[in-house]
This record gives structure tokens, C-alpha cells and sequence, in this order.
């Protein structure tokens, strides 16, 4: 038996298609054809299920009256060229601190710093659980902890009640069992609550000497700058401080 072209086939789906709406199923049934077999090549493609939707669009738009181009292609390239110049500043944006804002920050509407998002593709996670991922915090880790020690608890108790009741060895094994894993999982929820409120302990210290050592620097870097104005330089070679851009501001005025 000769094999189907295919090919062919399609062509002659698509057209009939096209003129009827007949669907791939019926038409292989009225050739002849086994479905299961053909439904790998006769299909309904975006070209043929959209070519009256595209043959109507052509035809209203070459009833439309063509009006000339209001600018001419120079301008259009010219409006190219400093319109992403004017949206997209090539000075590198400068990071700001927890003190201190950002000098120069992206535009809204870059994403030249957009995060990859490489997780949230893979995982197939949905929008709800990426959008709540990240407004958790270490305090709801906290609370999920401590939730799931007092879920624990109530389980050994309930499991405690049972063994007492329980006659056979198998169930009581079972129920030894879940015990001792529950009562395993609280040793670790609990080793991880002491991490987590020890480190919540410590941010707040750590934001403090952060600060206490930007604000040590600087008041540093003042008197090391005003000691050396008032030494004096004979090659005038002396780093320039904030007082002197001061200084001159008022000359100049």
C-alpha cells in the first residue's frame, strides 16, 4: 500500500476547511482515512483557521482611503535615535543604602535590571504563590514554625490516647512510630526557631553599627580634611573638603 501524501492532504483539508468549517475528524471519516493515523498531519493550522479572518481584514483595509505619511522616514529615524537616548540614560545608576537614596535610578519601564525570575519559570509556580513568596518574611517563617511544633504536639497527644487503647502490636508500632517522628520534627522546628530569633536579634544591631561606622567615617574624614587646611599645604596639594566647595559657592556669589 502506498503511503498518503500527506502533504497534499493537508492542502486539500485546509481548502475545504476554509469553504465549510469542517473539522479534521469528519473529513478523514468521509476519505477514508484512519483518524488516529491522520490526526498527526491533517490538522487545523493558525494559517487555515485564519484565513478568512485575514482575506475580510485585507479586503476592508483596501477600501480605506490612503492619506500620505504625515513624516517623513528622516524624522521617524531621527525620533528613534533620541527617544531611547532621552528614556534610557547611558550615566550608570548609582545603588542607594538603607540611608541613603539612589542617585540617578532607572526610569520606570526599564528593565535593564529586571530580575530573571529563573525559579518561578521552572517550578511552574503561580502568579499568587511567586506574589506572596516574596512579601514573606522571617517572622512568618517564625510563625510557621511555631504553628507546626503546636500541630505536632496536639498529633502526639492524640496518637498517645490511642496507644493506650490500641491492643495490636502492629498498630501500636505504628503509632510508636509517628510519635517518635513528630517528636523529632519538633527537635528541628525548634533548632531553627533559635536560629531565626537569634538572627532577628541581630539584624537590628547590625543596622546600628552600620550606621554608627558610615557616621564614624565621615566625621573622621572632616577633621582629617580641616586639619590639613589648617596646616597648610606649600604645594597646595591638600585633598579639598566639604568646606572648601563651600567656601568657594560663597565667593563665587
Amino acid at each position: 500500500m502506498a503511503k498518503p501524501d500527506w502533504g497534499a492532504l493537508q492542502d486539500q483539508f485546509l481548502a475545504e476547511h476554509a469553504k465549510t468549517g469542517i473539522s479534521p475528524k469528519d473529513w478523514c471519516q468521509a476519505q477514508g482515512l484512519n483518524y488516529a493515523t491522520a490526526k498527526r498531519y491533517i490538522k487545523v493550522t493558525n494559517y487555515g483557521a485564519n484565513s478568512q479572518k485575514g482575506s475580510a481584514k485585507k479586503n476592508a483595509n483596501s477600501q480605506k482611503v490612503k492619506t500620505p505619511s504625515a513624516r517623513p522616514a528622516e524624522t521617524f529615524r531621527e525620533k528613534c535615535e533620541t527617544g531611547n537616548s532621552e528614556k534610557y540614560p547611558e550615566t550608570k545608576p548609582i545603588r542607594g543604602s538603607r540611608t541613603a537614596p539612589p542617585v540617578n535610578p532607572f526610569p520606570p519601564g526599564n528593565q535593564v535590571a529586571l530580575k530573571h525570575g529563573g525559579y518561578a519559570r521552572r517550578l511552574l509556580l503561580s502568579d499568587e504563590v511567586i506574589e506572596d513568596a516574596k512579601a514573606l518574611s522571617l517572622e512568618d517563617e517564625l510563625f510557621r514554625l511555631r504553628a507546626s511544633n503546636l500541630v505536632a504536639a496536639e498529633n502526639i497527644g492524640r496518637w498517645v490516647t490511642l496507644l493506650e487503647d490500641a491492643e495490636e502490636p502492629q498498630q501500636k508500632k505504628s503509632l510508636l512510630e509517628n510519635i517518635s517522628a513528630a517528636e523529632k520534627a519538633m527537635m528541628r522546628n525548634t533548632v531553627r526557631i533559635e536560629s531565626i530569633t537569634g538572627t532577628l536579634a541581630t539584624v537590628g544591631k547590625i543596622y546600628a553599627d552600620t550606621d554608627y561606622r558610615l557616621a564614624a567615617t565621615e566625621k573622621v574624614s572632616l577633621d582629617a580634611d580641616r586639619l590639613k587646611r589648617e596646616a597648610g599645604d606649600p604645594n597646595n596639594n591638600a585633598p579639598r573638603g566639604l568646606n572648601d566647595f563651600y567656601a568657594d559657592i560663597e565667593t563665587d556669589t
